[in-house]
């Protein structure tokens, strides 16, 4: 594991802008043509491209499949995209951007970064380095499954055992801890979130409550009373399965990363499950789901 603030080397990556609605078609896109992460930035992120805008920001493994995936965007079928090809310096894809960045304040929790002061001395503190793999709560996807652990935890404490599928930066399996689960296993696909996820509780105290391991709901073994899955609506019409069987008898899958109005189609991705809690912020949904 680096040493948390270890200057990173330059990484190729690719800046992409599109219209909002082509966001996450081009995302997806963006993984295909293999990128290891993809951060999106518009009108609901710490960072706002503008609000006719969207901002779509791709970390590569090597120049040559960045140049690759530059090559293959130029007769895309995204409507309206454009992109560039960038190198990132120093402290990964945040660098140069912090001045955007603000806390991230909650009823029970707040975020921040590594270079802020926590805002309120009434909090439980999140401490987040972003570094590559992207996230600081600022999205209205990460601040909506936030808000669904602080609900269970304010109405009947958190469950002890959690899964978090998809695990970024660690945000909400350090904030799971945090509420009190004494067990969390964190799961990535990308080797970049495995080990900001491991820095990330180190530098949040959790890092005996947090296991973070390469991944997919579908690559282990298991049953949790509590899953956490802020994905997309495109890998859920995979994965969704493989989601639900992770959740043990009468518990509960949070599902976020989704768009308001596809909440009907991911919630038929999830059949035999429940709803029991949605709640919606600018344009995006989370929902909890209950397993009988």
């Amino acid at each position: 594991m680096a040493e948390p603030g270890t200057p990173k080397a330059p990484r190729p990556g690719l800046a992409v802008i599109v219209p909002p609605d082509m966001a996450e078609e081009a995302g997806c896109l963006l993984i295909e043509l293999g990128a290891c992460a993809v951060e999106q930035r518009d009108e609901s992120t710490l960072s706002p491209a503008g609000s006719d805008l969207a901002q779509l920001f791709a970390g590569f493994d090597e120049r040559d499949a960045r140049d690759l995936a530059l090559k293959a965007l130029a007769p895309s079928s995204v409507r309206g995209l454009e992109a560039v090809a960038i190198e990132v310096e120093d402290d990964g894809w945040n660098a140069g951007w912090r001045r955007f960045f603000e806390p991230v304040v909650l009823s029970r929790v707040q975020v921040i970064t590594t270079w802020m002061s926590p805002p309120r001395n009434d909090r439980i503190t999140i401490t987040i380095d972003p570094g590559l793999a992207f996230g600081t709560g600022g999205h209205a996807s990460t601040r909506l499954l936030l808000g669904l652990l602080e609900e269970r935890t304010a109405a009947r404490g958190l469950a002890e055992r959690v899964l978090d599928v998809g695990s970024g930066s660690g945000i909400l399996a350090i904030a799971a801890a945090l509420l009190g689960a004494r067990e969390v296993l964190a799961v990535d696909v990308d080797p970049e979130s495995v080990a900001a996820t491991l820095e990330n509780s180190l530098r949040n105290g959790v890092e005996s409550a947090i296991r973070a391991e390469l991944g997919t709901a579908g690559s282990i073994a298991g049953e949790w009373p509590l899953v956490l899955a802020n994905l997309q609506l495109a890998i859920f019409e995979t994965d969704a399965p493989a989601v639900a069987a992770r959740v043990a008898a009468r518990g509960e899958v949070l599902v976020s990363g989704i768009l308001a109005e596809e909440v009907e189609a991911c919630v038929a991705l999830f059949p035999g499950l429940r709803i029991a809690g949605r709640i919606e912020a600018d344009g995006w949904a989370a929902l909890a789901l209950v397993q009988p």
